[in-house]
């Protein structure tokens, strides 16, 4: 029998070329009709497909967008049409020597607050990798008991008053899961698994953990009353907490993504124990320890349905068209080799899927299965609030991240030139018709589209460098670090500007910088004396950066950042001989004098790199002294910083104990 969900796709794949121009490739066939080509310019977020670009014979495979130069990105949109018949859908995410912002925006680290003390290790850092890469996160507590409406409220305040909005909210944990819809023979739409009344009865509400995400539109609870689920999860009657909408009314605005391992007691471990495995694995994905085949798999036990389709019109995109196979067994492959990607369908339960595995599966094979990323569909087992449920066994047993993929058709090609994958379960979430969405049981827009891990990833890391260290030299600061355990092609410099939440290149400060240094140490020289606008606190961060090629072009991959701080001063500002610290050498208590009298004072106390060591504030007595207390330090040479009333002082302070 012909794979439906490989007729229904065109599958692409693109190639960087030296004049900067974009070739997008596809299998090679015969076809009757012809292939059209457009594109739009993904970057402006431009919903608009262009004028047909090409339209080609059938028996073509390729097309060169010479209009396309060095630093391009776009997406591509490839039919197969004869006559006024569209056969097969193909979209890719390409670029050319592309360089993504650094910058990613603000994130609310949505926690489960029995993890408090148990994970505030991982917990910190979950935080510090994402501040790393470009991330500014807001950690916010949520308990098991509480009501999911009420949790929002929390959400939807901090997001109001905040500055600048988050793009993505991350839950950890068992926080409560909201359910909504009224998926019914009789309702708004069927199951999306297709099992209705008499065919299984997967009746009523469904988890719903994109309503954290939908933060302007209504979700009422007055309207459903719908019994006929046999699990009693998805009975949904008016005012219980259950919402009535089975379709995403208004924008998904916030990227959703949860780990959640309550009720896999299959794995012998409690959930506290697999979220700090799972979030461990993480961390040393990010730092470039665990590494994958650059090569996919499908395993489709469903040939005469399309849900595979998600995989084709993927996995070629992150890839490449000759390393995707679809004759392989999905648990036998991955057993034996490393995948970066896997695909797997097939008849399901809440448990299974044939042709596949179960959870059990899934336990036996923890620490030999080897993924990064996999997609799985089939019955039952896309309602992942289920006991022992197939998707979260994946993530149990090692993959990074899982989505239900075909119901609907998923698009998380963006990956392919690292967008995160929080991204491409946002705009699957939203998509009616702006993708091909599969036409499968009215299952596109639906509230239960979710994402089972880490929003925030990308496909590919680099091994981030270490240890660095700023020192203030003659005017310029001097910033050192150790290289990328890997072979990178060299190193970003930034400046973070956390009011506006922004990573900004030296250059934004002095134009004739350079952004970029294959050293392992760089001079910011963007700083006059007196400094004006550029005084005060300055954290920087350097990232390795490595030119990356996919099945979808190329792009500039950075790796988390290391981060450091120093606080840079104008000496025109006091007068220095009015300023005395005392005794020095000390042995960390220091009286300061010379400040003006009964006045608040910020004191922060430095190492030689720049490195903050400790602040306080005091009020200066009658006297114009105030005490400052470091003898936890050990011995070494000290900066003393002084500010007061916007005048600064730096005194070099040794500290003994001797």
């Amino acid at each position: 029998m012909a794979q439906v969900a490989k007729t229904q796709v065109v599958q692409l794949s693109a190639t960087a070329n030296s004049d900067g121009s974009i070739t997008l490739n596809w299998p090679k066939e015969t076809y009757a009709g012809n292939f059209k080509v457009y594109h739009r310019n993904f970057i402006h977020n431009n919903n608009v497909w262009s004028a047909v670009d090409a339209t080609l014979a059938g028996t073509l495979n390729s097309w060169t967008d010479a209009t396309a130069t060095l630093g391009t990105d776009r997406e591509y949109l490839v039919l197969k049409v004869n006559g006024t018949k569209t056969d097969a859908w193909g979209y890719i995410y390409a670029g050319n020597k592309f360089i993504p912002k650094a910058e990613k925006g603000g994130i609310i680290l949505l926690v489960d607050s029995s993890y408090i003390k148990a994970l505030s290790k991982e917990i910190n850092t979950v935080y510090t990798d994402l501040y790393s890469s470009g991330y500014f996160p807001t950690i916010i507590f949520a308990g098991r008991k509480e009501k999911a409406e009420d949790v929002k409220l929390r959400i939807k305040a901090f997001v109001d008053k905040a500055a600048i909005r988050p793009k993505a909210i991350y839950i950890i944990g068992h926080v409560p899961v909201p359910y909504s819809g009224y998926f019914s023979s009789n309702g708004d739409r069927p199951p999306p698994d297709g099992h209705v009344e008499g065919v299984g009865n997967h009746t009523g509400a469904w988890p719903a953990d994109l309503y954290y995400g939908e933060l302007e539109g209504f979700w009422s609870d007055q309207n459903v009353n719908c019994t006929t689920g046999s699990d009693p999860r998805h009975h949904n009657m008016p005012n219980d907490g259950k919402f009535d909408q089975s379709v995403v009314d208004n924008p998904v605005e916030l990227e959703v993504g949860r780990i959640d391992m309550f009720g896999m007691d299959q794995f012998s471990k409690n959930d506290t124990l697999l979220v700090k495995e799972y979030l461990n694995r993480v961390h040393n994905f990010r730092l470039g320890n665990m590494s994958f085949r650059r090569r996919g798999l499908i395993d489709n036990n469903f040939t005469g349905l399309n849900l595979a389709s998600t995989g084709y019109q993927n996995i070629p995109c992150f890839v490449g068209l000759d390393s995707l196979s679809d004759a392989v067994d999905y648990f036998t492959e991955q057993n034996k080799g490393s995948y970066l990607w896997s695909y797997g369908c097939g008849a399901g339960s809440y448990s299974s899927c044939s042709g596949i595995g179960t959870t059990i599966d899934f336990v036996t094979s923890k620490g030999k299965l080897n993924n990064a990323f996999t997609m799985l569909a089939g019955s039952f087992f896309g309602d992942w609030d289920s006991k022992n449920n197939l998707l979260r066994a994946s993530l149990a047993s090692g993959s990074l991240a899982c989505c239900w993929g075909g119901i609907p058709k998923w698009y998380l090609h963006h990956m392919a030139l690292g967008v995160n994958i929080g991204y491409g379960a946002k705009i699957t979430q939203n998509n009616a018709n702006d993708y091909f969405n599969g036409n499968f049981n009215g299952a596109w827009n639906g509230v239960f589209i979710a994402l089972m891990g880490d929003p925030t990833l990308t496909m590919l890391q680099v091994a981030p460098p270490t240890k660095l260290v700023i020192a203030e030299n003659q005017g310029s600061t001097l910033l050192k670090w150790n290289a990328s355990k890997e072979k990178v092609d060299g190193y970003a410099v930034y400046r973070i500007d956390e009011s506006k939440q922004e990573w900004r290149e030296i250059s934004t400060y002095c134009p004739s910088a350079a952004n970029t240094t294959t050293d392992t140490f760089y001079f910011d020289y963007c700083k006059s004396t007196p400094l004006g606008n550029n005084q005060g606190k300055y954290t920087y961060a350097v990232r390795a950066f490595r030119w990356e090629t996919t099945g979808a072009g190329s792009y500039r991959n950075l790796s988390m950042g290391v981060v450091g701080q120093t606080i840079t001063t104008d000496i025109s500002t006091i007068n220095g001989a009015a300023i005395h610290c005392y005794p020095n050498p000390s042995n960390g208590q220091l009286t300061i004098g010379g400040l003006t009298a009964s006045t608040k004072c910020e004191l922060s106390v430095l190492n030689l790199s720049g490195q903050v060591l400790k602040t306080t504030s005091a009020i200066t007595s009658e006297a114009g002294e105030c005490q400052l207390n470091f003898n936890d330090l050990s011995d070494q040479l000290l900066l003393i910083h002084i500010n007061q009333g916007g005048k600064t002082f730096t005194e070099k302070v040794n500290l003994t104990h001797n």
